[in-house]
């Protein structure tokens, strides 16, 4: 765990000496900060259920965080910014009319509202470029820390470490759900690149392989998927903001063709026994690749299906409510009763016109901000440093795009995280930003 100090001034030794060292103190908001995100997996540690309302540790921590993000605001008299004000304001509209109008999914609404304080938070405190520091380094070394733990528990047997699933060999460690676990390892290993810590490269090389590792024994397929896709772009995106766009016009083109012929090849030929003898191979296997195969995908498909119809059906234009699709189905004596997994269904399903209008709004503000972060040079000087290659947070806000046809990823907490170290990054750290870092207005002491 990584926090930062404040040093005192230097004090003459008694005896006339040399300078004599004093005791740093630690900086509450950057151990809270460090301990908010460290507590982000902890949905379900050691196979415990969750608490009330889905409730869990991360959320004990972010009401702590809160408090002393905005203590720490106002003892050195900054404002406190709201990043994604708008498509976050429109989503809190669009989900409060379709609730009023269902008298249904006030609690959900509640639970999307207090998880947008993530973000809040981690922007905001991000405005020290030494708490942004902490964040960061909070991110990659617990993450690689929780990876080794799952990969430990998995390969010795150990349910509680791994959180191996009771009728599966997919690996969900502590968040109760393979595909919430996927994502957040996906996160880490993409901000470890884009901070490039360890900066030995070996050091680094081995721990983006811890991290795959972990991710790969979650059994994700859309996870693999959204992942293989960022790291084209995240390629593309690095040739760009090093003014080789001709070059990357043609890995573009290459990768698309490669994409384009991979599907024809599914669509035209029976890949199935071929599916088959590789999922033989190992348990993981089964349960990833060989997923493709079984009930798993027909089953997706039928909840797209019923979502689809339901949409179609809708009487107003307000949604359902939100969370309430699961009720809804029950209410329609469904065969195959789910939430919605995807995130642009959910959206509109859930929340209606409003809804659908504000995922757009938040899209387009986040491509906004990582585009502009992405530029070369963009970034200050302490910033720039702390994240040499702020492009791949872009690749990683395709990783949601993707995940978001298959999983509701808008209501994972630590993605909320990471959209606010993108906020830091747009509203403190680029030279055209109107809003200064503390290092420039000062401690406020």
């Amino acid at each position: 765990m990584t926090t930062i100090t404040e040093r005192p001034p230097v004090r003459a030794a008694p005896d006339g000496g040399g300078p004599a060292p004093l005791r740093n103190r630690w900086r509450p908001e950057a151990v809270l900060l460090s301990l908010g995100i460290a507590s982000l997996p902890m949905l379900m540690p050691a196979g415990l259920p969750p608490g009330p309302g889905n409730t869990g540790l991360p959320d004990l921590a972010l009401v702590v965080l809160t408090v002393a993000t905005l203590l720490w605001a106002g003892t050195r008299r900054v404002p406190v910014r709201w990043p994604f004000l708008l498509p976050t304001l429109l989503t809190i509209i669009a989900g409060g009319v379709a609730a009023y109008v269902n008298q249904a999914g006030l609690l959900t609404l509640a639970k999307d509202l207090f998880v947008l304080f993530w973000g809040v938070c981690v922007a905001n405190l991000g405005r020290d470029p030494r708490l942004l520091r902490v964040a960061l380094r909070a991110f990659t070394g617990f993450g690689t820390c929780y990876a080794i733990v799952m990969i430990a528990g998995f390969v010795l047997g150990v349910d509680a470490l791994s959180g191996k699933q009771p009728d599966g060999m997919r690996a969900m460690f502590t968040f109760g759900d393979a595909n919430y676990a996927s994502n957040w390892f996906i996160c880490v290993f993409f901000i470890v690149r884009a901070t490039r810590t360890p900066r030995t490269a070996w050091k680094r090389y081995a721990v983006l392989g811890v991290l795959l590792v972990a991710e790969l024994l979650t059994g994700s397929n859309g996870g693999l998927l959204s992942l293989l896709v960022a790291l084209v772009l995240g390629h593309l995106f690095r040739l760009f903001r090093e003014g080789r766009a001709y070059r990357a016009a043609a890995t573009g083109c290459l990768a698309a063709v490669v994409a384009g012929g991979a599907a024809a090849v599914v669509t035209t030929v029976d890949i199935e026994p071929l599916l088959h003898r590789i999922s033989a191979v190992h348990p993981v296997l089964r349960d990833s690749i060989g997923r493709t195969t079984d009930s798993s995908t027909a089953t997706r498909g039928t909840v797209f299906a019923t979502t689809a119809d339901m949409l179609a059906e809708q009487p107003h234009p307000w949604g359902i409510g939100p969370g309430e699709t699961v009720n809804a189905m029950m209410d329609r004596q469904e065969t195959y009763v789910r939430e919605a997994h995807n995130d642009y269904i959910a959206s509109t399903l859930e929340r209606g016109f409003l809804g659908g209008v504000a995922l757009i709004a938040l899209v387009f503000a986040l491509l906004l901000a990582c585009a502009r972060i992405g530029r070369r040079g963009a970034l200050t000087g302490e910033y720039a440093r702390l994240v040499p290659r702020p492009e791949l947070f872009g690749a990683l806000v395709a990783v949601f795009l993707i995940s978001g046809m298959f999983y509701e990823t808008l209501h994972y907490r630590h993605g909320w995280a990471v959209f606010g170290l993108i906020a830091a990054l747009h509203l403190f750290g680029r030279r055209e930003s109107a809003d200064r870092p503390l290092a420039a207005v000062g401690d406020g002491r």
